[in-house]
């Protein structure tokens, strides 16, 4: 039940930063009326929140090295992991987007 309680949080927190992102794009973009600027911005928040799907992509290529064959893992608690992942990139990318936008 702790379990649950503790993924459940992290969901929560996950979808606030995807809101908290998707609102702070929208915000800039009528700020900034699409310039350049925003799109260098942009692009360069993308470029490290993209840096996270390679770090996945080396996780899961080991992972099967280190873990237990024998162990499987419900599709319910997989598409959880997912979601997960998703918030971490986002949060990422929200956090990227105020750093470059701050540093201009």
């Amino acid at each position: 039940m702790k379990e649950q309680m503790i993924l459940l949080i992290f969901l929560v927190a996950a979808l606030a930063v995807t809101l908290g992102l998707y609102f702070l794009k929208v915000r800039k973009q009528v700020q900034y009326k699409g310039d350049e600027r925003w799109g260098w911005i942009q692009l360069k928040a993308n470029i490290a929140a993209n840096m996270a799907n390679s770090i996945l992509i080396g996780v899961l290529a080991v992972l099967p090295l280190l873990m237990d064959v024998q162990r499987t893992i419900t599709i319910q608690r997989a598409i959880t992991f997912a979601l997960l992942y998703l918030g971490l990139r986002n949060l990422l990318e929200l956090l990227a987007t105020i750093y470059f936008d701050k540093q201009l």
